[in-house]
């Protein structure tokens, strides 16, 4: 299962309201993976919340990001109450920033997408997991630690001082071994750098400055 992922975001905001969702199940097959499109998209209310929008920097453009971290996590928890999140990303696709959030349960994996300027919800796809997977195992190994993770802002910070210049454009939440962590890519004249940092600690763990 691609573990990789991609995130993006803006600074802690407050609890949404309102996101509805109709699960949809797979069919188990033994061994093999099957997948389908969940074509249902929720809009989630969060007027009774205190907005909070940020601007973000992408290659030379503005992009408004209304959704916040804390509000995505709420959107997908919400839409699979009985699930980990194992991946997030915040990243643009055509100019627009999108939060995409994997989860398991004990059997499938789902996976959400967010646009962070409309705040629709799209459940994107459900699979169910390798028999090796499946009955927690997935569960365990991949759950993201999202307990006192230092904010987007702070990551963005911690990783352009480190870098030394340049505009944190995208974002990563991801897990290895133990350890939970950020991976941001700054952008810096014509060079992109990625910085792992602690999600936790605010520690840089490494820098690597991509091809």
């Amino acid at each position: 299962m691609n573990k990789k992922v991609m995130i993006a975001t803006v600074g802690l905001g407050v609890l949404l309201a309102g996101c509805t969702s109709n699960n949809k199940t797979l069919e188990s097959n033994g061994q093999s993976k099957t997948s389908t499109e969940v074509s249902q998209t929720i809009t989630f209310d969060s007027s009774t919340a205190e907005s909070s929008t940020t601007t973000v920097n992408s290659n030379g453009n503005q992009v408004q990001v209304k959704v916040t971290l804390e509000e995505a996590i709420k959107a997908y928890q919400e839409a699979y109450p009985d699930t980990v999140i194992t991946s997030l990303d915040l990243d643009p696709s055509f100019g627009t920033y999108y939060y995409e959030i994997k989860g398991v349960d004990d059997s499938k994996e789902y996976e959400v997408k967010i646009n962070a300027e409309t705040k629709e919800l799209k459940k994107e796809r459900e699979e169910t997991l390798d028999r090796d997977e499946q009955n927690g195992v997935e569960k365990e190994n991949e759950a993201l630690d999202l307990t006192k993770l230092k904010s987007l802002d702070d990551i963005s910070k911690i990783a352009v001082d480190n870098v030394g210049e340049g505009q944190a454009v995208e974002w990563s939440l991801e897990k290895e071994l133990s350890t939970t962590y950020w991976e941001v890519k700054v952008q810096s004249g014509k060079q992109e750098v990625s910085v792992k940092i602690n999600a936790q600690t605010g520690v840089v763990l490494e820098k690597e400055l991509d091809d």
